[in-house]
């Protein structure tokens, strides 16, 4: 089961990193998918994945989550690259249908994942010498 974790991996990151680069093929998701698999599959892989500054960009971004405009902005410059593709680039046939189906899953992927900005907790270093004091100042607050 391993194995097919890290194939799947494979071929859905091949086909976000071909996203970067084509016009109308969502990345985002591909990369969180390639994500997920390689973390069940191989932890060393998803820690290349989080590492590497084209794919790391794209995870990082996810977790820090999108404003409202920003959400907008993004799924409005992907249906602007999917419509040409699809109405300029492609005669009419199976490829149009496929690029507006990607753009369907692109567009539900987005708005999923990226419309809740994650609440940061604030990081407290705790050491014996000042767990006293940072009492003293949850007490009076």
């Amino acid at each position: 089961m391993r194995y097919l974790y890290i194939i799947l991996g494979l071929i859905s990151l091949g086909l976000g990193l071909l996203g970067i680069v084509t016009p109308g093929l969502p990345t985002t998701p591909f990369i969180l998918l390639t994500g997920v698999l390689f973390a069940k599959g191989s932890p060393f892989l998803h820690q290349k994945l989080l590492d590497n500054k084209i794919t790391g960009k794209y995870i990082r971004r996810v977790n820090d989550g999108f404003s409202v405009k920003g959400l907008i902005f993004s799924i409005s410059f992907m249906w602007c690259m999917i419509c040409f593709t699809a109405f300029y680039v492609f005669d009419y046939g199976t490829m149009r249908f496929v690029m507006i189906g990607l753009g369907v899953i692109g567009t539900i992927s987005q708005i999923i994942v990226l419309r809740k900005r994650k609440k940061r907790a604030a990081v407290v270093a705790l050491s014996i010498d000042n767990i006293g004091e940072q009492e003293e100042k949850v007490n009076v607050s």
